[in-house]
């Protein structure tokens, strides 16, 4: 039995975007088993202390790095993901692929020049190094090189990109996961993609509402809408 969980990294204007991600993991995963699934804010880590930057586009940025430390370092497995995705296959299919002597997996995207300079509402995009390599991580949480991710080194470390380049780690202890699990809406043409990142912006936003993955989005929508009986307020209508 593989001890695992999920955050989902989650920013107030992105709340419906958090909520469909967290909807599509729990339907395709085992009813009697279901994995903890939840919401990483920074409001609820009280020894997250690092200072928002200028740059900073979400209220995870920093945060999905205290994951080891919030696991307490023990033998568990951890997925984070960024609230802008969309699982379309049973996540447990991913621990079960990962190679487990890794300290992190994740998917290596190729570098690549965003379409526009804004994302989502407003937000830049700043091109960098290993651009979306952090926006999904499967984390060994026990594995010695995660407990050089303290919370001081978290809070303090500069610049906070290191973070996202996984500067505590070597190379070798990185492994790779398919881009399928990490599809990129309007980058990769993928016909069966297991998770769908919708990287510059959602059908949540309105200038995101019809695009490539956009359909598969608002069938979970639908779907979310229907079983918990939240008030709609999206409309897939231009």
């Amino acid at each position: 039995m593989i001890n695992f969980n999920v955050y989902i990294g989650y920013d107030a204007r992105e709340d419906i975007a958090a909520k469909v991600c967290r909807h599509s993991i729990l339907t395709r995963t085992d009813k009697l088993c279901p994995p903890k699934v939840e919401f990483l804010k920074s409001e609820n880590i009280p020894e997250f202390t690092r200072q928002k930057e200028p740059n900073q586009a979400t209220d995870f940025t920093y945060t999905r790095f205290m994951i080891p430390f919030l696991e307490g370092y023990r033998d568990t497995f951890s997925v984070f993901c960024d609230c802008d995705f969309l699982f379309q296959a049973d996540v447990m299919n991913l621990i079960l692929m990962i190679d487990k002597a890794k300290a992190i997996s994740v998917c290596m995207h190729p570098p690549y020049v965003p379409y526009s300079l804004i994302k989502m509402d407003g937000i830049p995009q700043h091109p960098m190094k290993r651009k979306n390599w952090a926006s999904l991580i499967v984390f060994n949480n026990s594995h010695p090189s995660n407990k050089r991710l303290t919370v001081d080194y978290v809070n303090n470390v500069m610049p906070g990109r290191r973070l996202h380049h996984f500067d505590w780690l070597e190379d070798n202890e990185i492994g790779s996961i398919p881009l399928e699990w990490n599809t990129l809406d309007n980058y990769y043409h993928l016909s069966e993609p297991q998770a769908i990142h919708y990287t510059d912006g959602g059908p949540w936003f309105q200038n995101y509402k019809h695009t490539m993955y956009s359909q598969q989005w608002w069938t979970e929508y639908d779907d979310f809408i229907n079983t918990s009986k939240e008030p709609r307020t999206l409309s897939i209508d231009a």
